[in-house]
């Protein structure tokens, strides 16, 4: 008798399962279901359809890519050299891992200095660069170029070609550390074969809070000059977030050689959207 009773058991609990499926899990029995591949995670109606406004809330939005767009000055200073100020602009397009940047520097001050060495004065910058997430890192290449300022045709330049590789290491959720190397083949002027050159920058970064972030680093770059002295220094950087759109940052660079300025300081607002 009481195998018999496990048995009818059994076979009651079967012969429901059998009756009643659910095979995308939305409550709503397929039979009657007229949407039977619902995502689990939207709520239905009693047809088993997505709910309108469940719908237009979790769908996103068409995604137009992200821009930036920067504003700032360096001052030098130094005991050698006038002192040098600029204005500094800065845009930056990204759609997911690509960007392209546009930025310009024009000296606001008559150093000399500024206006013999291969930046010059009112040169600009294009680029693009493509970022590739990696486990607990990322890693980003980008090529681009210097477009001379030729106003002044007894300083007429060729332009800058240049290829750079950035990456960064999170040891953990608040600090990380990044490496920069590039190269630039230097564009010559009238009466002067400039040396093609390279750069690297080696530091860490720590996240201070949810707005501010911190860096530290050391800078080095090869002359242009072939008898030149390569520039090295010690780079402070801040970064800080007033809002989801609208940032600032402050950088401080202490110069370890005496071809390049003592002592730069370069502040920005930014904002993004």
């Amino acid at each position: 008798m009481k195998n018999t009773s496990i048995t009818l058991i059994f076979l009651l609990f079967s012969s429901m399962s059998i009756a009643y499926e659910d095979q995308d899990i939305d409550g709503v029995e397929d039979s009657i279901d007229a949407c039977p591949n619902t995502p689990f995670n939207l709520l239905v109606n009693e047809k088993g359809c997505p709910d309108t406004d469940e719908v237009s809330a979790t769908t996103p939005k068409s995604y137009r890519g992200d821009f930036t767009f920067k504003i700032g000055t360096d001052i030098s200073t130094d005991k050698t050299y006038d002192n040098d100020t600029s204005l500094t602009l800065y845009t930056n397009y990204a759609y997911r891992n690509l960007d392209i940047a546009l930025s310009n520097s024009r000296s606001t001050t008559n150093s000399s200095y500024s206006k013999e060495n291969s930046y010059g004065d009112n040169d600009i910058y294009i680029s693009t660069g493509y970022l590739f997430d990696l486990p607990s890192s990322q890693l980003k290449l980008s090529l681009g170029t210097k477009i001379a300022d030729n106003e002044d045709s007894n300083t007429s330049r060729d332009n800058d070609y240049f290829a750079s590789i950035n990456f960064s290491y999170l040891l953990n959720p608040k600090q990380d550390l990044f490496f920069y190397l590039g190269h630039t083949l230097s564009g010559d002027s009238n009466d002067i074969d400039y040396e093609n050159y390279s750069s690297f920058y080696l530091g860490t970064g720590y996240r201070i809070s949810n707005a501010w972030y911190s860096a530290l680093s050391y800078n080095y770059t090869n002359s242009i000059y072939s008898d030149g002295d390569a520039e090295q220094g010690i780079a402070w950087f801040n970064s800080y977030s007033f809002s989801e759109n609208l940032f600032a940052t402050a950088s401080y660079n202490y110069a370890l050689e005496e071809s390049s300025y003592d002592h730069t300081f370069s502040l920005a607002l930014g904002v993004s959207f």
